[in-house]
């Protein structure tokens, strides 16, 4: 059998699937599925990942999830292991809890995320689970009706876009959810596209558009693009490099970190990197050590603070930012 292939790109939703080994459930009580939500909430905040929508059944889950970042497989490996290394240790079991690689379906935006959310939310009415949509606590159903956003689950601007037309948007989407759901299941099957054992919900266009910038390119590999890799280690070389000519100091002086006094170089390095290369605060963090994301993100916006009302600090550090942006060929 033909291993899927992983399509990566910033800004890229995907409907994210996986189920448990042999069939067996992976929620076995309340507490399963709360401590699942607050693992995605984590590695949310970890990755810089949003969802879109959920629904956790009893032996799989559906997510509808946004990567700003292009780092949806750093999402999923610590999603799905750190909660079987819960589950594992709760019943005292051993060995892996989903059959398996996850399922991982490109979508469209528009109409194609919102055909999904109805799919999704009428799951569990589906298989008999609740009768009513309201009645089930493990989708994101009743956070629609009552709009209510959280950090790591970001709607509101979507159901605005496509309910446009509507004077209330949040009736417009209970009116769009009574309608008939397997018209959702007809669509988004007339519309799953098979490409070089990739699927896509979209169109005709927009498959085109996946072929030419991604399928057929140097930037695809079963995983993580290898190219992508290359270009964010060249990134990050060519900061170090220009902060260390600037500052005219050694590369190690970039990794240190002494209390009660601020690492100029260092500060300015770890910023550059999030500036010029777009990586997730977890990775810069792990390239320059001794810090955590949340403190990664705290020197990013430091700097933009100090460049706010210091003119020359500003001058120097658009400086370096030009000169680590530039192609050395």
């Amino acid at each position: 059998m033909v291993r899927q292939i992983r399509i990566l790109f910033e800004g890229a939703y995907y409907h994210v699937l996986n189920r448990g080994q042999g069939k067996r459930d992976i929620f076995l009580d309340d507490n399963d599925y709360k401590t699942f939500l607050r693992i995605i909430k984590e590695t949310c905040e970890l990755h810089e990942v949003t969802i879109v929508s959920y629904c956790l059944m009893p032996n799989h889950y559906h997510l509808l999830v946004h990567t700003p970042h292009a780092n949806l497989p750093d999402f999923m490996r610590q999603l799905n292991g750190v909660y079987t290394q819960n589950f594992n240790r709760r019943y005292k079991h051993d060995g892996p809890l989903f059959k398996g690689r996850y399922k991982a379906i490109v979508v469209q935006e528009g109409s194609y995320l919102l055909q999904l959310i109805r799919y999704f939310h009428n799951n569990p009415v589906k298989a008999g689970i609740v009768k009513e949509r309201t009645f089930y606590a493990y989708s994101s159903h009743n956070n629609y009706i009552k709009q209510e956003e959280a950090e790591w689950l970001i709607f509101l601007d979507l159901l605005k876009d496509q309910f446009a037309q509507k004077k209330d948007f949040r009736n417009a989407y209970i009116d769009f959810m009574e309608q008939n759901n397997d018209e959702a299941e007809e669509f988004l099957s007339q519309k799953s596209k098979k490409a070089d054992h990739a699927i896509i919900y979209g169109d005709e266009a927009y498959m085109d558009e996946i072929k030419i910038k991604y399928l057929h390119s140097n930037s695809l590999s079963s995983e993580i693009p290898q190219s992508k890799q290359i270009s964010d280690e060249l990134k990050i070389k060519k900061i170090k490099k220009e902060v260390v000519e600037v500052f005219k100091i050694k590369e190690k002086d970039l990794y240190c970190s002494v209390r009660g006094r601020e690492n100029i170089p260092r500060i300015m390095a770890i910023s550059l990197s999030r500036e010029c290369s777009g990586l997730p605060y977890d990775k810069i963090a792990r390239i320059f050590g001794g810090i955590n994301y949340k403190s990664a993100a705290k020197y990013c916006e430091r700097i933009k603070q100090r460049c706010e009302c210091d003119g020359r600090f500003k001058r120097l550090f658009d400086e370096l930012k030009r000169r680590c942006s530039q192609v050395e060929t």
